[in-house]
């Protein structure tokens, strides 16, 4: 059967021993509560990994009017934007003020996180750490236990270690490049004898 926001919403309920729902309209008090945290829950931990289901790429248009000062160009942030990752490569300069990108660069794409809500898109590693933060953070509300909310938290943080372990493995290979300190002892980036080994 497909992932749901109720199915979603009942891993957190049953890790705090609480009753399943049917429904996010139903009248518990469950309910009310998943429906009061679920959405801004989940694009909280949408925010604290760079998800790869997550990820969207996208060629900005200019804005018109340029910043104030500081910078050259001004971009609209794209609407279904959380996370702004990078501006065309990794060691571009920019900075995110409100809804708008400001960067030195003419032309700028970007490759950021977006608000997914469908989840059926969700990787599973993000399903079980959106179900321990969700937990955590009705706990309170639902248990009235202190406790059991650092329990979830606990549960939380570990559901991301493994998140982020399984998430990185997806992608390419980091590029080995010449360092100082690995010269300094023979070793030099790609072209060495070790890394090509």
């Amino acid at each position: 059967m497909a992932i749901s926001e109720v199915k979603i919403c009942n891993l957190a309920l049953r890790k705090l021993g609480a009753r399943l729902i049917e429904s996010l309209s139903d009248s518990s008090q469950e309910a009310v509560t998943c429906n009061l945290f679920y959405e801004q829950v989940r694009d909280a931990v949408l925010r604290d990994h760079p998800w790869n289901f997550a990820a969207r790429r996208a060629r900005l248009a200019k804005l018109v009017e340029g910043p104030a000062f500081g910078f050259l160009f001004q971009y609209q942030v794209p609407v279904d934007c959380l996370h702004l990752r990078q501006l065309n490569s990794p060691d571009d300069e920019f900075v995110v003020e409100g809804d708008k990108i400001l960067t030195n660069f003419d032309g700028a794409s970007v490759v950021y996180t977006c608000r997914v809500t469908n989840p059926v898109l969700f990787d599973s590693s993000f399903i079980m750490a959106l179900s321990a933060r969700l937990a955590a953070e009705m706990a309170d509300d639902i248990t009235g236990s202190a406790s059991r909310a650092r329990e979830m938290w606990t549960l939380y943080l570990n559901a991301m270690q493994s998140a982020r372990l399984a998430d990185s493995s997806e992608g390419r290979e980091d590029e080995v490049l010449n360092d100082p300190w690995l010269e300094a002892r023979g070793i030099y980036g790609a072209d060495s004898p070790v890394w090509g080994a």
